[in-house]
């Protein structure tokens, strides 16, 4: 009965952590910053990565966000000081323990060439709290971004 039990045993393995070349890195992005409304202590950045030609990828790191609270975020249509209410992407929640979004480290935007015309689109990133406005930034063609690499 010994043996049998010994020979039911599980083989350990090492996990593999290698990669191939480039693998698992993305080099290519542009970082904007968003910045508190009146009233919010709210502030941070959101970062543009590109993929590859058909996929862009979004990351949003937000500083003063409250535990238990979840924020959403959009990209909207012209530059923050017209206030526009017109959407053209929403974006994931926003986790106020993490500053990032709640489901996944990175929004997916599955739209050939969005990252290649991000330096033209006319649009901002609002953060909001419910119907309050607590940050946002200017991107695109509206803003010249705080760190990229090309």
């Amino acid at each position: 009965m010994l043996a049998f039990l010994s020979a039911c045993e599980q083989q350990q393995y090492e996990p593999n952590v290698s990669a191939s070349p480039g693998g698992g890195t993305v080099t290519t992005y542009k970082s904007y910053s968003l910045t508190s409304a009146t009233g919010s202590t709210v502030y941070g950045r959101v970062v543009f990565y590109k993929y590859n030609t058909s996929v862009t990828l979004v990351e949003m790191g937000l500083y003063n966000t409250t535990t238990g609270t979840a924020y959403s975020s959009s990209i909207y249509e012209g530059k923050v000081a017209e206030s526009s209410a017109k959407s053209l992407k929403t974006l994931d929640a926003i986790s106020g323990a993490t500053g990032s979004f709640s489901s996944n480290k990175y929004y997916v935007i599955n739209e050939a060439g969005f990252y290649d015309k991000l330096s033209t689109y006319n649009a901002n990133v609002k953060i909001m709290l419910g119907t309050t406005l607590v940050a946002s930034g200017n991107v695109g063609g509206n803003a010249i971004p705080v760190a990229q690499s090309e």
